[in-house]
Formats: structure tokens, C-alpha cells, sequence
């Protein structure tokens, strides 16, 4: 997908981020840094879209740290998207690939990061009915034992 098709999916910017971009040293892959770029700028599919490519290309743990920072730009989309239960599917994802990374890793503060996202869905998680709650819980341990198993 091009940059302009990726910023024509995103959502208008509403002049408040879930997360501040932290601070991110020059030696971190260009990716790294353009993610954060995107996600300032409110263009959370883009930055998904930018930050999959170096997802792809890297091995190791570091591998699940950007995949969690993905489903926390896709959560943000998706919610301002509309879409509740996507937006709670991807933050149970960044929450459980994240989780190894608290407090703190790569320059983010990961339990803000989280924080924030969950704040900012908090209209989409309140939408859920029971059936949907039920889902997302089952979602939630069975990420947990194929994160474990991994490990």
C-alpha cells in the first residue's frame, strides 16, 4: 500500500493522542522512528502499515514488542473507525504481546502506552454486549498460553 491509499484509510485526526511519541534515539531503524512520526500526526493506519514492514524483518523478541505496538495503532483506528470490537480485539493483542516489555522498553513507557490506548477505546470497550465480553476474555487467555508457550 502506498503512503497517500494509507492516509486515506486514517481516520481525521481529533488533536489528542492516546500516547505521546517518546523521545526515540537517532541509532533505532528508520521505520522505528517514522512509526512514531504517524503516530503523532493522529495516522495510526499508516504507522501500522509503516511499522509491519520492519515487523516482518526482525527476529527475537523485539519482533512482539513491534507487533504490540501495531495492535496499538490499529486499536486507535479501529475505535475511531467505529469498529468496538475490533478496537478491544487489538488492545487484548498489544496488551498480551506488550506484556513482557513493562515497564519500560525501547524508550516507551509500555504501561502508559497501554494505559493511554485503553483510555482512548474506553467508548468502544463500554459498547460490548455480554456475548462479546465472553469473546474477548476467551481471546484474552488464549493469547496468554500462546504467548507463554513461546517464550
Amino acid at each position: 500500500m502506498t503512503a497517500q491509499q494509507a492516509k486515506n484509510h486514517d481516520a481525521p485526526a481529533i488533536g489528542v493522542l492516546p500516547f505521546p511519541a517518546p523521545a526515540v534515539p537517532p541509532q533505532p531503524a528508520v521505520l522505528y522512528r517514522e512509526f512514531w512520526r504517524l503516530w503523532s500526526e493522529e495516522r495510526f493506519f499508516a504507522a501500522h502499515e509503516v511499522l509491519e514492514d520492519l515487523w516482518r524483518d526482525t527476529t527475537g523478541p523485539q519482533k512482539l514488542f513491534y507487533n504490540g505496538l501495531i495492535h496499538c495503532a490499529v486499536a486507535i483506528y479501529q475505535h475511531r473507525r467505529g469498529n468496538a470490537v475490533g478496537a478491544t480485539r487489538q488492545l487484548a493483542r498489544a496488551q498480551a504481546k506488550l506484556q513482557a516489555f513493562r515497564p519500560r522498553h525501547f524508550e516507551v513507557d509500555v504501561d502508559a502506552l497501554l494505559d493511554g490506548v485503553q483510555c482512548a477505546i474506553a467508548l468502544s470497550t463500554s459498547t460490548l454486549n455480554a456475548r462479546q465480553r465472553l469473546q474477548l476474555k476467551a481471546l484474552e487467555q488464549s493469547l496468554r498460553g500462546r504467548i507463554e508457550r513461546n517464550k
